[in-house]
Formats: structure tokens, sequence, C-alpha cells
């Protein structure tokens, strides 16, 4: 087996205890951080992602091969720092909307979205309307993504979306929403570009919403 493909099988099967020292042998055998990243790290997430969807691994599944992919990012970020191979996506600001506590959803999309290339600024959960305003002026982001998993928490996104529009701030950067009660049809109501069903399709829709900008 490959360097690579080691790594790969390490986030494939949540290997988290052991992915460090794979991802190190790795880089010791002179594999390249963009190609561990891309070809291991990333391509295996979006294989635990699709077998989510058909339902052929379960959530704590995933959890565990996001803990190894995390994991495995604690070896190779103070690495990127200077890499002439690796530049950042971009920058995509993340919060659970106002009035809901769930996490773990948020949580995948960001790990996703790093192992993409994102910087990912997580502003947490139960966020309020200024807290994303404040954000935006801040970072400047690409994208701005809302999650909620709770029906009720819902009708606070249009009100996060008009604060954000009476700042001044909505031209330009692109709105993305997930979690269990969205849908589609939810987002267009709301001009909001981007859904995702589950985090790895959030983070091919954020490559493909940043690639359309820069064209």
């Amino acid at each position: 087996m490959s360097s690579i493909e080691a790594v790969y099988e390490a986030v494939l099967k949540g290997n988290y205890k052991e992915i460090q020292d794979i991802v190190k042998s790795a880089i010791n055998n002179n594999i390249s951080l963009e190609d561990i990243i891309n070809k291991g790290l990333s391509a295996a997430m979006v294989e635990v992602g699709d077998k989510f969807a058909t339902g052929e691994l379960y959530m704590p599944d995933m959890l565990l091969s996001a803990k190894a992919m995390k994991t495995a990012m604690e070896v190779i970020k103070p690495l990127l720092k200077g890499s002439e191979h690796i530049s950042e996506k971009g920058t995509i600001v993340i919060g659970t909307v106002k009035g809901d506590l769930h996490d773990i959803g948020k949580n995948l999309v960001i790990t996703m979205a790093e192992g993409q290339g994102f910087k990912v600024i997580d502003l947490g959960i139960d966020v309020d309307y200024q807290k994303f305003v404040d954000a935006i002026r801040q970072y400047k982001p690409d994208i701005v993504a809302f999650s909620g998993l709770l029906t009720t928490t819902l009708a606070n996104i249009p009100n996060h979306i008009k604060a954000i529009e009476e700042a001044g701030l909505r031209r330009g950067i692109v709105l993305a929403v997930g979690g269990a009660p969205v849908t589609r049809h939810f987002a267009d109501m709301y001009g909001i570009e981007l859904y995702a069903p589950d985090a790895s399709s959030a983070a091919k829709e954020f490559v493909a919403a940043v690639s359309a900008k820069k064209a």
C-alpha cells in the first residue's frame, strides 16, 4: 500500500489514533502536502460522505472519519504556512443560527471545507445576527454559511440575511444553508445561493462557488 493509500484508508476507517504517524510517514516519503490533502484526506472524506448519503456508513462512522481528518490536519497545518504548492481557496464564515444549539453537522462541514483548502471562521452555536455582521466586516469571507437543525430556528435565517443586507454587506458574498429541515426550496425562497444536504456535498458546492466567483 502506498503512503497516500494508507492516509486514505486511515480516514475511511476512522483510524484517528494512528493517522498522525501515517501522515508523518507520507511526508518522510516525500509525498507533497497537496497530495496528502487532496488525494488522501479530502478524497477519503468525499467517499465517506457519499457512503453516508447512500446508507453504507452511519453517523458514528462519519464522525470517526472526520476526527481522523482533523487529527491529521494538526500535523499538516503548521507545515502549510509558506507552502508554495497550497493556497487557501477562500474564506468561509459559518455558524449555527440564533436559537439553535446543534453543532455536529456544522463541525463536519468545517472539517470537509478545511480539507478542501478553505480558511474557516467558526462562530459557534446560537449565533446572534450582529455576530455574523461583525465577522463579515472583519474577515471579508467569500461564503457565509448558516447551519440549523430545528425547524423553529429556520425562521431566524431571514433575519440574519436582513441584518447582513442592512449593514450593506450582502453584495459579493455567497450565502449557504444546511441542516436536516432545510430544503432547496427554502434556500430559493430567501435568495440563498448554496444548499447542500450533507457535509460532503457542501464542500463540493463551496469549491464550485468560489471557482465561479474567480472565473
